[in-house]
């Protein structure tokens, strides 16, 4: 029977040989195959607009340092290295980064900017006056896969020789000899948890902690602990040390912001430190590597002085084993722990802006490609524009909450502006809560737009022949469908003023004049001239749509008020201008698209009513009525919706306020989203607009249409085609007009 249990044991190990024989070639080639054909879901990176300063640019020198802050520039007497400034006598050096913008890459350079009375004086590099001068742009978002896992990849040139030299004394002394897996360091860990009754120690070296990463789940099994071995056997058979060490730095775990996953220590950097890895310090680089022993625990944003106290200890061990000088530890140990404000600010994101860059690219690329391909979008968004309008939303709100007695965080906003004759899309806010993913307003909100769609009727009356002088009634009228309830309409304070100019009623945006304006143009007729300057056919058959009983979102409502801010030509809004591969060759490129769709005499005729609905009508209350700019306010029923639309000769803006719930708020257009659009203007040079050459412009009397001058009434300047239509004001003689007619004209 001993012969017989030696047989069968015999036999017993041949199969378990073969067996593991067998297995191990399975895992020798699932996991080889995997590993050289390895490719990262690399996410799409987007980048803002790039700031670009030339001579008498408006920047103040705290202005570039705020900018310089944002990239992660540092402030170094030295300029030792790129990404770095200093000042001197009022003017600043900076040592830009190499980067690749869409047309060509810039080298890292040195420049001198030098500043007179809060604007850039001159600009000087090597080769001279430099004319133009762009800073890298900041990136403000990603599209990492539903699993979460974001990362910028890394060669092994781009790692810094302290980070490899550094990760082996901590994570793995051993890693250079070892055959993936340390029999001492296990045994060492195992007597260290058995004395301590619990697990403080692990014995993994960095091979088995990239098969966990790359290979394995999370779970704490026999099982998985053999194959991890295993693998890490087979891994460091087959591939260099160089190799497994890049893949470690690009794939470990290092943090979670919401459902993104920060892998890898190059978006580590970006993430912690607002920087590239090429530009941390010793301290820095010792953040990051006391991270990875527990991305919780030692969180840098939630337990500042755990992670510094391991940091120190990291510091500690470099300079015992010569990798950093005494000076460098003395001087590391002396560094705050220098990460940036909060989860998020290294690298801002922007979630209302990247929905739209999202549905700009749904068009040309799969989600697929976007999460994994390495893609770099260049986008319009100008990053001081939109923390500019975002903080014009948060605080106005507030403000409005306090002054009218509203519950805190009742109200919302949205607020979008763009270049007017691309459409490009400058700032959009999509709430009061800028970087919180969440409903985007400005661009799925839709919300009944009111007074803002009356542009539309009075533009198709100049059409029909009809001049900004002509007269329209403002009094009641009852309109009785072939089916359905009569209809009486109201003007705002119930009252009605009779007959006026079409420039006073729009101007005062009068309900009944409108109707009846409507009316004589024909419903049929206005509707299709906005469906013509929106490509959006009206859900409202009825004369109620004349006083903006129609629902758009303020996104739709930007395109419509593009086509009067550009003199006639609709643009799409737009966010993404150029996309390129991993290896920065162009792959698309994304041109705006003009349509002429309003004559030019027409469209700015329109546009000289909009600037008197500022200066004399419902945009009055704002002190920047009567500084060349147009616009238009809007109220919803029941004071539900408050809006804006305003534009001068270079952006476009529309603001909506209200409640998600739909509730009343008591605010007016005027009340609510024109204060709003107040407040992103104080940070921002208006451009008067320009308007074309014409014979036709004529004084009237506001109120009442009459030829008349300023000595006798109170005017405003608009296009009239055929003056002999015109009655003069009595007491406004021809010898006092032809006497203004010519002293405007030598003007």
């Amino acid at each position: 029977w001993l012969w017989r249990l030696f047989n069968f044991g015999l036999v017993l190990c041949l199969f378990a040989g073969l067996f593991v024989t067998g297995y191990l070639w399975y895992l020798d080639r699932t996991i080889t195959e995997k590993f050289e054909g390895r490719r990262w879901s690399v996410p799409a990176r987007v980048y803002a607009q790039p700031l670009e300063i030339y001579p008498g640019a408006p920047l103040a020198e705290s202005d570039l340092k705020t900018e310089l802050g944002r990239l992660g520039y540092r402030l170094d007497p030295n300029l030792s290295a790129p990404g770095s400034f200093k000042s001197r006598d009022g003017d600043l050096q900076i040592y830009l980064r190499a980067f690749q913008f869409m047309e060509r890459t810039r080298p890292a350079q040195r420049v001198d900017i030098s500043f007179r009375s809060a604007r850039i004086h001159s600009i000087s590099g090597g080769s001279g006056n430099i004319p133009l001068l762009r800073l890298e742009p900041p990136t403000i978002g990603s599209f990492f896969p539903d699993h979460g896992e974001d990362r910028l990849i890394l060669t092994p040139s781009e790692l810094p020789p302290l980070l490899k030299s550094g990760l082996k004394a901590i994570e793995d002394r051993s890693f250079d000899r070892h055959l993936g897996f340390s029999i001492t360091g296990i045994a060492r860990a195992a007597w260290v948890n058995l004395r301590a009754g619990e697990a403080q120690q692990g014995g993994s070296t960095l091979t088995q902690q990239l098969v966990k990463s790359y290979f394995l789940d999370g779970r704490r099994t026999l099982e998985r602990k053999l194959k991890e071995l295993a693998m890490a056997f087979i891994l460091d058979a087959r591939f260099s040390k160089e190799d497994l060490l890049t893949a470690y730095v690009n794939e470990i775990f290092l943090g979670q912001h919401g459902n993104r996953a920060i892998h890898g220590f190059g978006l580590g950097a970006q993430f912690y430190f607002n920087k590239p890895l090429a530009e941390l310090q010793p301290d820095e680089l010792a953040t990051l590597i006391s991270i990875i022993r527990g991305p919780s625990y030692y969180n840098p944003f939630r337990h500042p002085q755990r992670a510094q106290t391991r940091r120190d200890r990291i510091l500690e061990i470099w300079a015992r084993d010569g990798l950093i000088d005494e000076a460098a530890l003395q001087f590391s140990l002396a560094q705050p722990l220098g990460v940036v404000d909060s989860p998020g600010q290294g690298g801002a994101y922007y979630p209302a802006f990247m929905d739209k860059v999202r549905a700009e690219l749904r068009a040309s690329y799969r989600p697929e490609d976007l999460t994994s391909l390495g893609l770099r979008v260049f986008t319009t968004l100008q990053p001081r524009r939109q923390e500019s309008v975002q903080q014009a939303v948060t605080q106005t709100l507030q403000q409005i909450e306090r002054d009218r007695g509203l519950t805190e965080k009742s109200l919302q906003a949205a607020a979008l502006v763009a270049d007017s004759q691309t459409g490009e899309l400058l700032a959009l806010v999509g709430g009061r809560r800028g970087r919180i993913d969440g409903f985007n307003r400005a661009l799925n909100a839709d919300r009944p737009v009111g007074s803002l769609i009356k542009p539309i009727v009075y533009l198709a009356a100049l059409e029909q022949g009809l001049n900004l002088a002509s007269i329209v009634q403002d009094e009641p009228i009852t309109i009785t469908p072939k089916f359905g309830t009569p209809w009486t309409p109201k003007n705002f304070d119930g009252q009605h003023y009779g007959p006026m100019p079409l420039v006073a009623a729009l101007a005062r945006s009068l309900n009944l004049a409108t109707v009846h304006l409507g009316q004589q143009v024909g419903l049929d007729v206005i509707q299709a001239r906005y469906t013509d300057l929106t490509q959006l056919e009206p859900d409202n058959p009825y004369p109620s749509f004349l006083l903006g009983a129609e629902s758009l979102p303020p996104i739709k409502m930007l395109e419509l008020y593009g086509n009067f801010a550009s003199g006639g030509f609709r643009t799409q809004p737009k966010a993404v201008i150029a996309v390129l591969d991993e290896q920065g060759a162009p792959l698309t490129h994304h041109p705006f698209q003009l349509q002429q769709t309003i004559d030019p005499e027409q469209s700015s005729a329109i546009n000289r009513a909009l600037e008197v609905v500022m200066a004399k009508g419902t945009g009055r209350s704002s002190p920047y009525a009567r500084s060349g700019v147009a616009g238009k306010t809007g109220t919803s029923n029941d004071n539900r919706d408050s809006w804006f639309a305003g534009f001068d000769n270079r952006q476009v803006a529309v603001v909506w306020v209200g409640r998600d719930d739909n509730a009343r708020t008591g605010l007016t257009g005027g009340s609510g989203a024109l204060r709003i659009w107040t407040e992103m203007m104080r940070d921002t040079d208006i451009d008067p607009l320009i308007h074309g050459h014409s014979e036709s412009l004529e004084q009237i009397e506001y109120e009442t249409g009459l030829l008349a001058t300023e000595a006798c009434a109170d005017v405003v300047i608009i296009p009239v085609p055929d003056r002999s239509q015109l009655d003069i004001k009595p007491g406004c003689g021809i010898r006092h007009h032809a006497r203004d007619r010519v002293k405007r004209w030598l003007r």
